[in-house]
């Protein structure tokens, strides 16, 4: 997938089309409901800003990449992931 959103990301950058893509972390949805209380806990102590993420931060990440604010970003991936995979 990332490598399809660099694709594209090279062949519309002529027409002023941006392509990006977010990639989520751990987001308090029903795919970790069954998570245990300590599997929560054991997750979150990874997580930097030791909490899980939501799904208002993946949206507000997409909301950003759809404005104007971000017409000159193209070709990336943001990690909306609390800082878990900082490099």
């Amino acid at each position: 997938m990332l490598g399809l959103m660099r694709s594209l990301a090279l062949e519309l950058a002529e027409k002023n089309i941006c392509v990006n893509a977010v990639a989520p972390g751990t987001i308090d949805t029903d795919i970790i409901a069954g998570y245990t209380k300590k599997m929560r806990e054991e997750r979150i102590k990874e997580i930097p800003l030791r909490r899980l993420g939501t799904p208002e931060d993946v949206a507000n990440c997409c909301l950003f990449l759809a404005s104007d604010l971000s017409n000159y970003i193209t070709g990336e991936t943001i990690n909306v992931n609390g800082g878990l995979y900082i490099h």
